[in-house]
Parts: structure tokens; sequence; C-alpha cells
């Protein structure tokens, strides 16, 4: 890994976008090559006004190029009157319509990114591949768009008006696009609570009438015994039938003072579990739900949708579980033929499901790397068979923790299960750092060395939402429907994928005359690269003299933008090219 101090060099698209003379001559070759006016052909039958679907969705994708910031600019102020075909509420239309399938449609040109990548010798990559899932916060400013709601932001550890895009992109070993994505909303802990105590106590009356059930069979079984040894005995006294007789009596007495009991708790189960449902009730009319007060709920936008169309889907996958989207966008990506060497997470998506889900995907030819997070959760050792908590296998294995010169750091291997899955546990300590990290492996055969550099591939998907944000506006849409702010962000994910394969072609390798190259000096680094380099520099600087977290502080400042402000006025321009 090479030591490079050109820190400044930090984003992919940004000499991209401000070149916005260069970028306009050369994308109408770029859409071109992306066959968009087919792809966007599939959904004419949706005409809106008179108007053709494929011809609208060409003006959106290159709104940000022509330095437009919106539909209503781009009507009152277009580059040409001849290129726009409608008035700005036919643009919305489009953005605003249901049936429009964007899930396929970003997933086609994600194909044809990727084949026109594998078919041209100067472009093509034979590094590791990946898929990275990871999610970001959209901010909003009105309650009334619909399905809104406070989400939490783990770097700021504040509530925020917006959702949350939980994104499933994929590294070609040069560049990273993204090839799926689900928006979310968040109920709130406090309604869980009381819905969680509801649930509860419904499954224990559950169980309580079950053994209740189970009681009555069995009074019935000794009562059509008891009546056949009374039978018996009347017509012949004997002294076995009458020691039969008695037990059973016995019997039938205990299991009836047994069901009285069960009756009367569960009589006060009933109870509990209507004043709870009561409270559920209550705090779902007059308590915040989804960080809304019942009348900012009821004052939310609200569109009537056909059960069969795409708007539906998307908008079920809302009240979804991000970790039950990820699952589905896997499937749908191997499926598609994106078949990667390693899945990507960071600690808040690993789990058995996803373990699992490998488990079956082209026979376990895919392997994970993750980030864990230390709890009580319990791992089963291989050397000695026992499952023990995370905490006591640090205890017992610290000692025997080796150095790594190449990243400063401590770690040691430890070969385990967890719920039947064989996997390595790599325990981290980052330089002065005294806290332990876990990152866990489905591939047995990988080092300590090899696996820190894949798992930094996951921050390019971190790189991708601050470009995007910055550059593309992904969270700029302030449409009040839900199937406008998904139309946004495919469009937003489509002008990525393009600008990365501009990039690619202009500023790594020329494929047919259709750029230019670009001389030696200008030629970037590679992007992970880069950015090892920028977090190498900082552990330089602040974590080994201050003993902080690196990897803790990768993840805030990539992800914090005022961070990254305050980094860039330490270091301006002189400082720089001094450094160079």
């Amino acid at each position: 890994m090479q030591h490079d101090k050109d820190i400044n060099k930090n984003s992919e698209l940004e000499n991209i976008i401000k070149n916005s003379e260069k970028i306009t001559s050369s994308l109408s070759d770029v859409m071109k090559h992306f066959n968009l006016k087919s792809h966007f052909q599939i959904f004419d039958f949706l005409k809106c006004k008179g108007i053709a679907i494929s011809s609208l969705l060409s003006i959106l994708m290159i709104l940000p190029f022509y330095g437009v910031a919106n539909i209503y600019q781009l009507v009152k102020c277009g580059i040409k009157k001849d290129d726009i075909e409608g008035k700005k509420t036919t643009f919305y239309d489009t953005l605003n319509n249901e049936n429009i399938n964007w899930r396929k449609l970003l997933m086609l040109h994600v194909k044809r990114f990727i084949y026109l990548i594998n078919n041209n010798i100067n472009l093509k990559s034979t590094k590791t591949t990946a898929i990275i899932f990871d999610d970001t916060i959209i901010t909003k400013t009105g309650k009334k768009i619909e399905k809104v709601s406070y989400v939490h932001d783990h770097v700021s550890h504040r509530y925020i008006l917006g959702y949350k895009l939980l994104v499933c992109g994929f590294w070609d070993g040069e560049s990273f696009v993204p090839i799926d994505f689900s928006l979310h909303r968040e109920r709130g802990k406090r309604d869980k609570k009381v819905k969680k105590e509801f649930f509860k106590i419904k499954k224990k009356l559950h169980k309580q009438e079950l053994e209740l059930s189970k009681l009555n069979s069995q009074i019935d079984k000794n009562n059509a015994r008891l009546e056949v040894f009374q039978q018996k005995n009347a017509v012949k006294t004997n002294k076995i039938n009458t020691l039969k007789i008695n037990n059973l009596s016995e019997k039938i007495i205990s299991k009836q003072k047994q069901k009285e009991d069960l009756q009367k708790s569960i009589a006060t189960t009933k109870t509990q579990k209507t004043s709870a449902y009561k409270r559920f009730k209550r705090e779902y009319l007059t308590g915040k739900l989804y960080g809304l007060t019942p009348k900012e709920r009821k004052e939310q936008f609200k569109k009537a949708v056909s059960t069969k169309s795409h708007g539906f889907t998307r908008r079920k996958e809302a009240n979804k579980g991000k970790i039950d989207c990820m699952l589905g966008m896997l499937s749908r990506a191997v499926k598609a033929g994106i078949v990667p060497n390693y899945v990507l997470v960071d600690s808040w998506f690993f789990c058995y499901e996803l373990l699992e889900k490998l488990q079956l995907l082209k026979k376990g030819a895919i392997k994970l790397i993750a980030m864990v997070r230390i709890h009580n959760q319990k791992y089963t050792i291989c050397q000695t068979d026992k499952e023990l908590p995370v905490k006591v296998i640090i205890n017992n294995h610290y000692r025997s923790a080796r150095k790594c010169k190449k990243f400063n750091a401590q770690y040691f291997c430890v070969k385990s299960w967890y719920k039947g899955i064989r996997i390595n546990l790599f325990f981290v300590k980052m330089g002065r750092c005294n806290k332990w990290h876990l990152l866990a492996t489905t591939n047995l055969s990988l080092s300590f060395v090899n696996l820190m550099e894949i798992y930094q591939i996951r921050w390019s998907i971190e790189v991708f939402f601050k470009e995007s944000k910055q550059f593309l506006g992904l969270s700029n849409c302030s449409s009040n429907t839900f199937d406008a702010q998904i139309a946004h962000l495919t469009i937003v994910m489509m002008q990525h994928i393009m600008l990365s394969f501009y990039k690619r072609i202009n500023y790594q390798q020329s494929i047919g005359g259709l750029f230019q190259a670009i001389s030696h000096e200008m030629v970037e680094l590679d992007l992970v690269t880069r950015l090892l380099n920028m977090f190498i520099e900082i552990m330089k600087i602040i974590c080994t003299c201050k003993g902080i977290d690196f990897i803790e502080f990768q993840a805030d400042m990539i992800k914090n933008e005022e961070i990254q402000l305050k980094i860039q006025k330490m270091l301006p321009d002189k400082v720089l090219q001094k450094t160079e």
C-alpha cells in the first residue's frame, strides 16, 4: 500500500461535475453507450399527456449536468425550449407514476455498465469484487411528505426528520455502482415497548389456553376410565378395581384444582391483555408514532395506489425491517447475474440470517466479511467445543495477540462456530486504543492483512453517499409523494453510474476513440488507496498521539460533513502543495 500525501483529492466526481462543459459535450455519447432510450422505451405504454415516458426520463437524466436545480428551473430557464417537450406538470406526473418499475430500470442500467466494462480489455478489472450494504439518512424538511418519519442518526445521536436509505452497491474492483435500494421509516421505541408488552401478554394467554385444553382432555380421559372401572366393580367387587377407582378419583380432583387455578390465571391474563391493548391503542391515537403526533400523521400526504403496482410494493418496504430488505436485494442481485467474491457489511447488518442466506446462494461461493458488535452473543470455540460469550473469548485469548506493522494494529484469530456456521473471528485493536473490535469472515483461509484490505473496500459506499449528496442532490427531492422520492433516488443513482463510467474512460483508460486520453499527470489514484492514505495520515497525527479509536474515527469523519469542512480549513491548498 503506497503512502501518498495528496489527501486533498478525496472525491471521485468533483472534478467531473465542475467541468460541466466537458461532461455535457460527451454526455450524449455516454447515454448512447448505455442504450438509455431503449431502457426507457419499456415504459412508453404509460404515456403522460401524449408525451413518451422515454423522452421525459432522458431530459430528467441530464438535469444536474446543465446546472439546473429542479424541474421548475428547467421549464423557466431551460437550455433550449425545443428540448422541453412538456410543461412542468408532465415531468411531475412521470415521477409520481406508481406503475413505473424503477428497480428494474436501475438494474438494466447496472447490467449495461458491467457489460461495457467487461467487454473492454483496458477497462476490465481482475481485482476483488464485492457487494456492499449500508444505510444513510435522507433528510427532509416537511412533515407532510408521504411516509416520512423521525429516524435515528448514529453519528450525531439525534433524531432527524427524513428516511433511512438502504443501498446495495457493487464494487467491480475499480468502481462502485449502486444496484438496488429501499427507503425506510422508523416506528419509534416508545410505541414498540407498548406493542411488545401487548404481544407478550397475548402469547402468555395462548399458552395458558393450550394448557387448559390439555387438562380438559386429561380429565375427560380419566372420567371415561373411571366409569369403566365403576361398571366392572358394580358387577363384581374387586380390590384392584377399587384401588384404581380411588387413584383415578384423586387424579381427577387434583386436575380439577389445577383447572380452577388455571382458569383464574387466564381470567387475570385476559384483563391484562385488555388493559395492554387499551394502552397500545391510546399510544397510537394520542402518543407519538414515527416521531409524529396523531395530528401530524393525519395531515401527511396519502396516495391511493393499486395493490398490484410497483409503488405499493415500495410502500410496503418502508415498514419492513432493513435485514429482510437486505436479504431480498442480495437474492435479486445474484439472480441478475451479479455474483461477487464477498459481501461486506458493518456491525448493524451482521446476523445469522445473512450467514444462512450466503450458505444457500451459489453453494456458499460468496464469502462474508463483517464488523460485529461486541455484546453478549455466544460463539462455539472449535478447539474446546465450548460455547462462550464474546467478552470471555477476549479475556481467554488476548495474550496471544500478534502485531501488524502495516496497519499499526494488534490482532488475534479465533476459529469458531456461530449457530452451526463455521466462521473465523478476528479481534483487532488499532494503535494505542484499548478497545477491541471484532471482524468475522466465512473465508477460513483469509489472513489478517488481506481481511483488512478487503474490508476497506466498504468505505467506497460512504464516498458514494457523500458525492451523491454533494453533487447530485441525493436528498433534494421536495415532492410529497413516495413515488417521486423513489424516482428521484433512482435517477440520481443512474447519473452516478454514468459518471463512474465517464471517469473510468477519461481518467484511467480510453475506449474506441470516444474520449481523448488525458495526460499521465492528471491520472487520479485509485479510490480505495487514496482513502487508506488519508486515514493513515490522520491516524499518525491524531490516533497514535491521543489514543483515539481509529475505526470509529474513520466512520465519523466520512459521515460527518462538519468534520470534513474543519479538516479542509486546517489544511489549505498552500500547505497541501508543500506536502506533495
